[in-house]
């Protein structure tokens, strides 16, 4: 049914992910990755786009912990997206990159993802310095890839 109302929706993204979530509870990976990145590519709107790249995130680091290629260009699409929008540190679209900072922390709980986490604190910190101290985004920025 999902499946069949893709062409239907002003907004498949949705159905993409939830298509993607029952793949992920029946075992399969490979479909289930490929819905959310499917979801994530045709999502739409500035904040929209960091919510389904988080949770596409979250998805790689959960069943393709292996796969820090996908991972690391994942994490530096939204950095770059991020850094193309007003507000990227704020509130819903914070919230997400939070989320994106959190995982990859837990992802490299160990040290074993560190070049791949250095990389991705270089490419943020320019970022975090163009922001104004004042409004708590720059604060934000500057938490969510943790060195």
């Amino acid at each position: 049914m999902l499946k069949a109302n893709l062409i239907k929706s002003h907004s498949p993204y949705y159905l993409m992910s939830q298509l993607g979530s029952n793949a992920k509870k029946q075992g399969r990976t490979a479909d289930a990755l490929d819905w959310y990145s499917q979801a994530f590519a045709k999502s739409e709107g500035p904040a929209t786009r960091l919510q389904w790249g988080s949770s596409y995130l979250s998805a790689l680091v959960d069943m393709a912990p292996q796969d820090s290629k996908r991972i690391e260009q994942t994490a530096s699409q939204l950095i770059t997206e991020a850094a193309n929008q007003q507000g990227a540190f704020y509130e819903r679209s914070a919230r997400s990159l939070q989320r994106v900072g959190q995982k990859l922390a837990a992802w490299n709980g160990k040290g074993e993802h560190k070049d791949v986490i250095q990389r991705l604190r270089q490419q943020i910190t320019p970022v975090c310095a163009k922001l104004p101290a004042e409004g708590g985004q720059k604060a934000v920025c500057e938490g969510v890839i943790k060195a």
